[in-house]
Order: C-alpha cells, then sequence, then structure tokens
C-alpha cells in the first residue's frame, strides 16, 4: 500500500536519484561541438526514462534484475528518435518493447550513459566505476597521485579509445583496477556520450568485446548484461540492499549491519528477487525499527 501512494512517488525521486546518482545528471553539460542534439527537452526526458522504468519495477513489484536486464522502456517522441525506436509520437511518455538486445534495463539507459560519460566523449573508465560501485558494490579504490591523463584529441592522430587507454593500463599501478573497470566500460562503448547508439568511433570500428575475471568473455552490451545478471546475481542484490538500507537508515553503514544485510539477501533470494520483498525486509529489520524507535523518542 505504501508504494501506491505519494511515499512510492518520493522513494522513485530520492532513491533512485541517490542509488543511481541521477540527480546528478542536471549539472552535466555535454558539449555542443560535439553533441549539437542533446538539450534541456532531452535531458528531462533522459531522467523520466529511468523514473517511470523505475516506478514500474517497484509498483508491480518485478524482479530486482530487471534493473540488469529488461526488454522493456518508457519513451517520448524526443526519446524515441534518439534511440533510433519508430511511431512514437508527442510528448507523453509510452512503453515500448525493444526489437532487439541492444538496450535492456538500466545500464543502457541515456541518464546512466550520459552521466557516465566525458564533456567530449565516452569514458569507459566512468562507466566501469559506476558499475562496479552501483551494481556490484565494489568501490575502486581513488588513483595514485599524479597519474597523467588520457592523451585528448583526434581520434585519427592517437587512436581508438581502447587503443589510447592500453597504453595508460599498461603503467603497473593503473593495471590492477582499470583491468576490471575498462573492461565493464567498454562493454557500453557502443553508446556514444550521451546514449546514442553507434558502429564507430570517428571511422574506427567499435570493439564492445572484453573479459572480466573468471575467464568471463562478451560481446558488446548484450553479453555483458548476461555476464552481470547470471553470474553476478549475488554481488548485486546485495549492492541494492546495502543502497536501500543506506536510503532508509539515513546513514552509512557499520560492521554491526552485515546481518541485517545477509538477512534482506536470503529473503530476496528466496522470493524471485522481488521488490516489495527488498521494502519490506528494510523496513522490518531491526536497524530500521530501533532507528524509528530512537526518532519517536521511545528508545
Amino acid at each position: 500500500r505504501m508504494l501506491a501512494d505519494d511515499k512510492g512517488s518520493a522513494l522513485v525521486k530520492n532513491f533512485a536519484g541517490q542509488w543511481l546518482e541521477l540527480r546528478n545528471l542536471a549539472k552535466l553539460a555535454p558539449d555542443p561541438g560535439v553533441y549539437p542534439d542533446f538539450d534541456e527537452q532531452l535531458r528531462a526526458a533522459m531522467i523520466r526514462e529511468t523514473e517511470l522504468f523505475f516506478e514500474t519495477v517497484m509498483r508491480e513489484d518485478r524482479s530486482l534484475l530487471e534493473f540488469i536486464d529488461s526488454n522493456q522502456t518508457f519513451v517520448n517522441e524526443r526519446l524515441a528518435r534518439h534511440y533510433g525506436i519508430d511511431g512514437v509520437s508527442g510528448e507523453q511518455f509510452q512503453k515500448v518493447v525493444f526489437q532487439d538486445d541492444n538496450r535492456g534495463g538500466i545500464l543502457t539507459q541515456a541518464s546512466i550513459l550520459t552521466l557516465t560519460s566525458n564533456p567530449t566523449r565516452t569514458s569507459p573508465v566512468k562507466r566501469g566505476k559506476w558499475i562496479l560501485e552501483n551494481v556490484l558494490g565494489e568501490p575502486p579504490p581513488p588513483p595514485p597521485p599524479n597519474v597523467p591523463e588520457l592523451a585528448e584529441g583526434d581520434t585519427e592522430l592517437l587512436g581508438t579509445l581502447r587503443e589510447r587507454m592500453k597504453q595508460h593500463r599498461e603503467k603497473a599501478e593503473c593495471a590492477v583496477c582499470h583491468t576490471k573497470m575498462d573492461a565493464l566500460g567498454f562493454g557500453f562503448e557502443n553508446f556514444d556520450g550521451i546514449g546514442a547508439w553507434r558502429e564507430k568511433d570517428g571511422r574506427h570500428d567499435i570493439d564492445p568485446s572484453g573479459e572480466l575475471p573468471g575467464k568471463l568473455s562478451f560481446q558488446g552490451p548484450s553479453g555483458l548484461r548476461q555476464i552481470l545478471k547470471t553470474t553476478k546475481t549475488q554481488q548485486f542484490v546485495q549492492c541494492v540492499s546495502e543502497k536501500m538500507l543506506i536510503y532508509a537508515l539515513g546513514r552509512e553503514l557499520t560492521p554491526d549491519d552485515r546481518c541485517t544485510i545477509e538477512t534482506v539477501v536470503n529473503r530476496l533470494k528466496k522470493n524471485d528477487y522481488r521488490f516489495v520483498e527488498l521494502i519490506l525486509a528494510v523496513v522490518e529489520s531491526d536497524a530500521f525499527q530501533v532507528r524509528g524507535a530512537m526518532e519517536n523518542g521511545n528508545e
């Protein structure tokens, strides 16, 4: 019942804004010289798509795994044009089913792809880091000091982004984190800096293949999503559970919260990872009940 009223709408805005970093999209300014199609209407449509998608998973009590991979989303005419989807007109958003597997879930939504890009190009590092932090719950350590910036400029002269980053990765101090981070990010290189599909970067063909630790090879965004959905289920569900508990408690987690997270994850596993089970497990937890009692002065 709680999720059907205004509290549900607040959860969409606030939790999606916090977990997915969606609120950061308002501050970003893609370079108009590189991305002339980007405007305020497109920015607003990007944010709304993700909010509507999140709201549907929540209100229809769908599996959390649909955040990783789903065959449907919500677009208006402006966003449909950006995605190359025909048959959508007007400002109203409508549900569409994808005709191919290039897109699916939050990782291929233009909002996430844009906020994990640089103003003039994609950033496999930012995209990989975002996935590590918000999907797998493995935030990488900060980079070592005095690491030189990646060479920018004409791809004709400097080679593909993958080639430039390979040179960057050859530095031992960079390789440890970048090997995993870059592989995750390059899986989404077919999407440009504002989330439009592309086959080339300049005149260079895009290579969206990669390999994650454990010899998990993939080809493109669809293959990577399948790996995340099937082999990283536990990590993803634990990550979302931690993010929801942080949101509900209004504080960072401590070692004492480990038992709560374990209980939440086990409950989700027994209930097909349904969204409502996540909410119930968190609000029924001792940690949340204690917080509520303290706020009510009943400690």
